[in-house]
């Protein structure tokens, strides 16, 4: 497999900044006040009302249903079960008291993506001309939690709040799930748009899908830049212990799901008829789909039940954000495995490239944070000062070998060594102060600082001065 055949993940990077540069600015002008809560909720009326239906509608209608893998969406469920009533049962198990309701939203989030609002666009830009297909299995695969999981999960929620309230009735749990279900507009236009695909026969009128089209264009856009208006008020909910729970469904959803995903597709499309090409590609594409943030529809949820409304906030806010370096590092590692060995290196140094100029921007913000607060004068922080120091030296020695000076190979391996060593070392200090705080005072650690710094750096330096 040759550099031309990864074309589609190339794309991912651009797509990224598009997708999350929209989203920032949603959140800076909702942040400012720009646009004020009333009138982000009449955009959400629009976005859900409107747009969404629309694009739905008009993707489902025009699909040659006789085109889709079956046996993919059959992964994409079986993937999405694995991992739902993992969840669900570890959940069950830890929490005490036991609260099904817990169980039953955590389930959801690590399962629901979301889809629509950042996975359309993604998709669009990835595989909207080599496979344009992939963008159209987003509407069949929604409804693969919302109709088959979710209301799992919706039971679960229902049996927790009629426990907290002291009981209830079979026919109101009945009811409230199948209420939840119906009302569901990603879930009755994927019903109304699979039948106008029988009833039109994938070939819609052109008065009809001119104004649909015109409908759904609107979507992307105004979906990112809504959900970075949602994001206003729940960012500074990050931080202290209240990210233990957040951050293992963030590891779960953004690391556990894609991979249980491209292992069962792997597995199920290889024992069906699908060829080799086909089978790696859609194994690859349900890699990416499996690294979508959660759907804020999970937030919506919690709300409605009263259920750790503060923590999915802040895991949503955080998996958001989370998932496009994820999902770009994730693509590249698919790619890169497919790669014929003459084309590894140079994708592997491009690779390298990337990350090095977005390490040491991250570097060089958190030195601007630390200087400019005054961090450093504290003993552990300053010890994440020189770990941040290290980091930048590695990633200035990638980007050095890109100058094109001559001899500027040992400069680079000099730079590079050092930076990495030391790294490792100084991660290894600062796990030892953490420790040490607990047992010894502030002025031993004093003390043994130099002999830190002899270590971190002076033993990465004598190794590179030595060859």
């Amino acid at each position: 497999m040759g550099i031309e055949d990864d074309e589609p993940l190339d794309k991912l990077f651009p797509a990224l900044i598009e997708c999350f540069g929209v989203i920032i600015c949603g959140y800076a002008a909702g942040r400012i006040g720009v646009i004020t809560p009333q009138q982000s909720k009449g955009l959400a009326t629009f976005v859900g009302t409107f747009s969404l239906p629309s694009l739905i509608f008009m993707s489902l209608a025009t699909l040659d249903l006789s085109s889709v893998c079956w046996y993919f969406l059959l992964s994409i469920l079986v993937s999405k079960a694995i991992v739902f009533t993992s969840v669900l049962l570890i959940t069950l198990l830890v929490t005490r008291p036991v609260d099904p309701g817990k169980a039953g939203l955590y389930a959801i989030f690590c399962t629901q993506s979301n889809d629509f609002a950042i996975g359309f666009p993604i998709i669009l830009s990835a595989y909207g001309k080599s496979h344009p297909e992939f963008v159209s299995y987003l509407y069949l695969l929604a409804p693969v939690s919302l109709v088959m999981l979710n209301p799992i999960g919706f039971v679960l929620m229902e049996i927790g709040k009629m426990k907290s309230r002291g009981g209830g009735t079979s026919y109101q749990l009945l009811k409230s799930t199948v209420t939840n279900i119906a009302t569901n507009p990603v879930v009755f236009m994927t019903a109304l748009g699979i039948a106008g695909n029988f009833i039109f026969r994938h070939n819609v009128p052109t008065a009809l899908a001119g104004l649909l089209n015109v409908f759904g264009s609107a979507f992307t856009a105004s979906a990112l830049f809504l959900l970075g208006l949602h994001m206003v008020g729940k960012v500074q909910t990050l931080q202290g212990t209240a990210l233990i729970v957040p951050g293992i469904l963030i590891t779960v959803k953004e690391l556990m799901l894609p991979v249980v995903v491209r292992e069962v597709t792997s597995l199920i499309l290889h024992a069906s008829s699908v060829n080799s090409s086909a089978s790696t590609d859609m194994s690859n594409y349900g890699f990416l789909y499996g690294t979508l943030p959660a759907a804020p529809g999970v937030f919506v949820y919690a709300t409605s039940y009263a259920l750790d409304v503060d923590l999915i906030a802040s895991a949503m806010v955080a998996c958001t954000f989370l998932s496009a370096p994820l999902m770009f590092v994730s693509a590249k590692m698919v790619s890169v495995s497919n790669l014929s060995p003459t084309d590894f290196f140079p994708t592997l140094e491009k690779f390298d490239f990337d990350l090095s100029i977005a390490g040491l921007v991250a570097c060089l913000w958190l030195l601007a944070l630390f200087i400019g607060l005054g961090k450093f004068k504290k003993f552990p922080q300053r010890i994440t000062l020189f770990l941040i120091i290290s980091q930048m030296v590695g990633c200035i020695g990638i980007l050095v070998g890109y100058i094109g000076v001559p001899n500027i190979g040992y400069i680079k391996y000099s730079l590079v060594t050092f930076g990495n060593f030391s790294s490792s070392l100084w991660a290894a200090c600062l796990a030892v102060t953490m420790v040490l705080i607990e047992s010894r005072n502030f002025a031993f650690l004093k003390k043994i600082q130099p002999a830190f710094i002899g270590l971190s750096w002076g033993i990465p330096l004598l190794f590179v001065a030595r060859v």
